[in-house]
């Protein structure tokens, strides 16, 4: 059980969790909808640290809560996820619990997210532990099946110990049957289950590229439901880039505007659409050809650097709006790892 919220002057026992990352990108925003979207009740939901961000009515929105909140139907808002991290001047372990208090009046069961990197806070006692001691949640660890990650578990348990913090188990993402989790049991640290690895989830439409990067759209427009699931960056000769533009399926293409020939190429192979950086609109000819079969032109200012960097945000997250990939994740949560047991804890 987690800690107590004071609703009506009484203190309510409710369920709750702190999910704690072993790694960047280790899954808990697929476990933390995936908990979410099959709990039988009331389901509330706080991230402290504000990490990948998102615009949202001219207001910065942690991705992670704000996927989280329209999911949910939650109206708190910032709230979801208040605070950001400064080594300096860091927010203090009585202001995250306040804002936890806050969030989890009349919610049956409470899911605290953690940072992505499992250091964060810990010069300062205000890391996965010290959070999940100060709100009495037990910790379940999300990690990848990879020997850093599962030594990073070892390190989490072992402060957890140091804390008073009780470690509840290891959910494994993306992985099935692996030997990583006979390694942890024999170890002594319960597996709660293993979630497969969905490839669905590194696809997003053009359209919602468009929308991040706020481009305009020069050509092809129709092909704006188009699916991406690759990036390729064209900074090489054209031989090597038609070597690899041959390979990479349904892909984006980031370049410059004036490198015709190599524009023309991933024209010819299985691309979604091009980008290109820099302010530099193509020849005619590439645009004639990307309107014709459909494949989007979206040209920015930004450098390609900065656009690589939202790419990768936008692989590693899931919209809203999304339902195919939420029941995905909902369905594969479900299956593999044991909610029973989590429920109870």
């Amino acid at each position: 059980m987690g800690g107590g919220c004071v609703n009506d002057n009484k203190v309510i026992r409710m369920k709750s969790v702190y999910l704690a990352s072993a790694d960047t990108r280790s899954g808990k925003s697929v476990l933390s909808l995936g908990l979410a979207m099959n709990y039988p009740g009331k389901v509330g939901f706080y991230k402290p640290f504000r990490e990948s961000l998102y615009k949202v009515d001219d207001e910065m929105m942690d991705q992670d809560a704000m996927l989280m909140g329209e999911v949910l139907n939650l109206e708190e808002g910032r709230k979801l996820s208040p605070f950001t991290y400064d080594l300096y001047e860091p927010v203090r372990i009585d202001d995250i619990v306040k804002g936890y208090d806050e969030l989890c009046k009349d919610k049956e069961f409470m899911i605290i997210e953690g940072s992505r990197e499992p250091a964060n806070g810990y010069s300062n006692r205000i890391s996965h532990a010290d959070i999940a001691k100060a709100i009495d949640a037990p910790m379940v660890i999300v990690s990848t099946a990879t020997s850093h990650s599962i030594d990073t578990v070892f390190m989490i348990r072992d402060l957890c110990r140091q804390n008073g913090v009780r470690l509840s188990g290891v959910v494994l993402n993306r992985s099935v049957n692996s030997p990583e989790r006979k390694f942890l049991t024999d170890n002594g640290i319960r597996v709660l289950g293993e979630i497969p690895v969905m490839p669905e989830l590194k696809t997003f439409r053009v359209s919602e590229l468009s929308r991040k990067i706020d481009a305009k759209v020069i050509a092809g427009g129709k092909g704006l439901d188009n699916q991406v699931e690759t990036m390729l960056v064209g900074a090489m000769n054209l031989q090597s880039a038609i070597r690899y533009m041959r390979r990479a399926k349904r892909k984006a293409l980031i370049t410059g505007g004036d490198r015709t020939e190599i524009l023309l190429a991933a024209l010819s192979t299985d691309t979604s659409c091009i980008i290109v950086t820099g302010g530099l609109r193509p020849s005619q000819t590439v645009l004639s050809r990307a309107e014709e079969i459909g494949v989007p032109v979206l040209m920015t200012n930004a450098d390609t650097l900065g656009i690589t960097e939202v790419i990768e945000h936008l692989i590693a997250r899931v919209d809203p709006r999304d339902k195919q990939k939420i029941e995905l994740i909902r369905n594969n949560v479900r299956h593999g790892v044991d909610l029973e047991a989590i429920w109870r804890l």
